[in-house]
């Protein structure tokens, strides 16, 4: 939930959402961030009527650092921080089950 996060946390939860809006007109589409972390492992791509830009991977690095964290989408708790090493081994474990989650 938005309240339990902490203001770094926040911004990198609005500029996640903002990506969403613009490429989906939705403020959190489905899986956003996988889509969101594959780019900022792989670089610049298409995503939904718009694209991951180099800009926003940049921003998505620097927010992301500055708050050790990376945020997902719970249906109970809905905007939830994950710290950065929690998030990087659950990516990989659940891209490894289901590769469609970054497609977006």
């Amino acid at each position: 939930m938005e309240s339990d996060l902490t203001e770094t946390e926040l911004k990198l939860a609005d500029f996640m959402s903002e990506i969403s809006e613009y490429c989906y007109s939705a403020g959190w589409i489905r899986n956003l961030e996988y889509a969101l972390w594959h780019a900022v492992i792989n670089g610049e791509r298409k995503f939904g009527q718009s694209y991951i830009t180099e800009s926003d991977i940049e921003t998505l690095i620097k927010l992301s650092t500055d708050a050790n964290a990376w945020i997902v989408y719970d249906d109970e708790k809905e905007e939830t921080a994950l710290s950065l090493k929690e998030w990087a081994e659950k990516f990989k474990t659940d891209l490894e089950r289901n590769e469609e989650i970054i497609k977006g």
